[in-house]
């Protein structure tokens, strides 16, 4: 029943279509999403990706003043293209403080837009504390007894120590502290759930309260026993400052990793105390060199899960793990070792051809959507910006966050 895949603004409506079904966003104050998929019936649902994107113009080159023929064809509109367009319309149908207060949150806006509907005080919550804020917007998960959004919207009207208790949070100064130093970037409820639980632990608290700013990197390793464990306050520190650790926990999986594989390689080994991001850098390949001597073609099978995004003519999916230490080979890289995050499906591998040799690996954003994890040439060098755009690009065709 669908049209092709695409999208489109129109009469207060974001409209996206698939090549399964179809969604429907009423933009505000309506706020009301409905999606259907062949013929089944239309269902109400709360969307995960982000629906409200920090808006920048785009640039328009000038045109010579002499053209040929040719150059004045329209060109048509790319999907990225439509997806902007479409995205602009609905944040432009709210009111700006309103938009300002959720676009720098990577994942369920839309809850957050609902519930700033109910109380105008959220948008100076989200100001303040935007992890309670985006914890009230998606309280479904964090609150053990039913409510309703408009309770929610009552709650939100208490001081912060006590919609931290009322989302299950220690109903402290130090916890709802702890809380506002989140970036809103970083926000899932993943990781809000995993906070929770150590906040309950002892030795949690010390370290995260000492620290200026928390990120998903800082989170994912704090909330981890075994991760902060080996996690230095001098890592943390640099972890806190990384751009990439905003919006991805990779120090905290690379260490991950790096634990495992030494547990496999040498079991009475102590486990390390790391320094800083490029010690575990070093590490990570140093152990996985090691590992991979032991266990060349991995440890359980041959054959890898099928990969989520349908591979091109230059961007091929890796799906034996013999395949995978063959590409750690040939690009002098430690690929081979993520044999386990593949089987375990939270990253996938790409072999790149063109616009040049490189190896890639995808994983799965809060808002649903497939990004880049690690775009490398041989050896872990970095690849050139045409490189990185063709392959945005490809990832671009299955996006569906603004």
């Amino acid at each position: 029943m669908s049209e092709k895949p695409g999208f489109r603004f129109k009469d207060n409506k974001l409209y996206a279509f698939s090549e399964v079904g179809v969604m429907i966003l009423e933009a505000w104050p309506e706020l009301k999403a409905l999606r259907k998929e062949g013929s089944q019936a239309w269902e109400e649902f709360d969307p995960r990706f982000r629906v409200v994107k920090p808006y920048r113009p785009q640039k328009v080159k000038k045109q010579p003043q002499l053209e040929l023929a040719f150059d004045r064809i329209p060109v048509k509109p790319t999907l990225a293209d439509q997806r902007r367009r479409a995205f602009d319309g609905f944040r432009f149908s709210m009111p700006k403080p309103v938009a300002a207060a959720v676009e720098k949150f990577q994942n369920r806006q839309w809850g957050i837009l609902r519930l700033v509907c109910l109380s105008d005080g959220v948008i100076e919550l989200a100001g303040l504390n935007p992890a309670l804020a985006f914890a009230l917007g998606n309280f479904k998960p964090f609150r053990e007894k039913f409510t309703t959004m408009e309770g929610v919207a009552a709650i939100s009207k208490r001081r912060q120590r006590d919609i931290a208790e009322a989302l299950g949070f220690p109903g402290t100064e130090a916890a709802a502290k702890i809380l506002a130093k989140i970036s809103p970037e970083s926000v899932a409820v993943d990781i809000l759930l995993m906070l929770r639980e150590a906040l309950r632990r002892e030795g949690t608290l010390k370290p995260l309260s000492h620290m200026q700013k928390l990120n998903a990197g800082v989170l994912a390793l704090a909330t981890t026993p075994a991760l902060l464990e080996s996690s230095t306050p001098a890592l943390l520190a640099e972890v806190a400052e990384s751009a990439t650790e905003k919006y991805q926990a990779r120090a905290s999986e690379m260490l991950s990793d790096t634990l495992e594989m030494l547990a496999a390689i040498d079991p009475a080994a102590g486990k390390p105390k790391i320094q800083s991001l490029a010690r575990l850098h070093a590490m990570h390949t140093e152990v996985s060199m090691k590992f991979l001597t032991l266990r060349p073609g991995g440890t359980v099978g041959t054959r890898l899960p099928s990969p989520p995004l349908r591979g091109t003519r230059d961007i091929i999916p890796i799906q034996t793990a013999a395949a995978l230490v063959e590409e750690g080979r040939e690009q002098n890289n430690c690929v081979a070792a993520y044999a386990e995050r593949v089987r375990r499906r939270t990253t996938f591998i790409y072999r790149v051809l063109r616009p040049e040799r490189a190896t890639l690996s995808i994983v799965r954003g809060e808002d649903g959507d497939w990004r880049i994890d690690e775009l490398e040439c041989r050896g872990n060098t970095r690849v050139s910006a045409i490189t990185r755009l063709a392959v945005e690009s490809w990832l671009d065709q299955y996006a569906l966050s603004a």
